[in-house]
């Protein structure tokens, strides 16, 4: 689910079904894929002609396809209930390859933009079936060295840019702009199940369950970092907040996406605050895609914001 404020807001159904009709009948010059990582949602998807490969997810003997045969809530009840322990695997080169192969016969090139390359392997498959359709140059892979909405505010960005039929090079620009300028400030009740996945150093793990913590998390250079700790959930939230008003409250413009797990109520707070202290040309509460509350759990809020120029604020209202 998706809260959003921008600009400029659509409130009329058959205005939204012009705009999704208007923007699939866009140049086939470029095409854009994604990963289900990046927390781009199906309503999004299909507004404006993103491609998202499912990651898959393990529990049980059985493996389900992010977002689409298995739900969040069926996972957080699992964890709950039964202490579920899940897995994730990359989508195979074979998953890539039957996109790419429809996407090449329509259009020209393709922005295949994933979660960060040193929290997955995603772009390790889009790599190889991008050899076995030797297609390099007509597949421009991207990595983001983020995840949810910090790649997916890369993805949309790129898909906007499209549709407003912007150079090859231009949209270049506009994603190496934002993977240099997007920021992550999180918060999570615990990091057991980032540790079971490997995400976090376990060190980390020990120290918040043994001093009863609140882990401040970011991402540095496509990892999952401590930033800092907090005593109460109450007290990491308010200091998430407080940094991200403070290390951006100088800039012209921002866009924002609260990302959550089992968490609404806290991220509308923030929202809240957030709209009425920073320059806020697109703020969105993101509840995150089955795969990262797999490996998160419940109780993650994290905001994900980057500052942007005239350019990409031109592509956002």
């Amino acid at each position: 689910m998706i809260l959003k404020c921008d600009l400029y807001t659509i409130k009329d159904n058959d205005k939204k079904s012009l705009i999704m009709e208007k923007n699939r009948e866009i140049s086939k010059e470029y095409a854009v894929v994604t990963d289900s990582a990046s927390d781009i949602t199906r309503e999004i998807a299909e507004k404006y002609n993103i491609n998202v490969v499912p990651i898959y997810i393990h529990y049980d003997g059985r493996e389900y396809k992010d977002g689409v045969d298995i739900s969040s809530n069926h996972i957080y009840t699992l964890q709950k209930k039964k202490k579920a322990l899940f897995t994730s695997s990359s989508p195979s080169p074979h998953d890539f390859v039957v996109v790419y192969e429809k996407l090449l016969r329509e259009y020209n090139k393709i922005f295949s933009i994933h979660i960060s390359s040193r929290l997955s392997a995603v772009i390790k498959s889009a790599r190889i079936a991008r050899g076995l359709l030797k297609a390099e140059k007509r597949i421009k892979i991207f990595d983001s060295l983020s995840g949810s909405m910090g790649t997916g505010f890369i993805v949309l960005t790129a898909a906007k840019a499209i549709i407003k039929k912007h150079s090859y090079e231009k949209i270049l620009y506009y994603l190496d702009f934002l993977r240099k300028n997007v920021r992550l400030y999180g918060t999570i009740d615990t990091l057991k199940y980032l540790r079971r996945s490997g995400r976090v150093p376990a060190v980390a793990s020990l120290v918040s369950r043994i001093l009863k913590i609140k882990p401040l998390l970011g991402i540095k250079n496509g990892i999952v970092e401590m930033i800092g700790i907090a005593v109460t959930r109450y007290g990491s939230l308010k200091e998430i907040t407080r940094r991200v008003i403070r290390d951006f409250k100088k800039e012209k413009w921002v866009i924002v996406s609260i990302i959550h797990t089992l968490s609404l109520q806290e991220s509308k707070n923030i929202m809240r605050k957030i709209q009425s202290s920073l320059k806020c040309v697109d703020i969105m509460i993101t509840e995150c895609t089955p795969v990262i509350g797999a490996h998160t759990g419940p109780g993650l809020i994290g905001i994900i914001v980057s500052r942007i120029n005239q350019d990409i604020v031109d592509l956002f209202i």
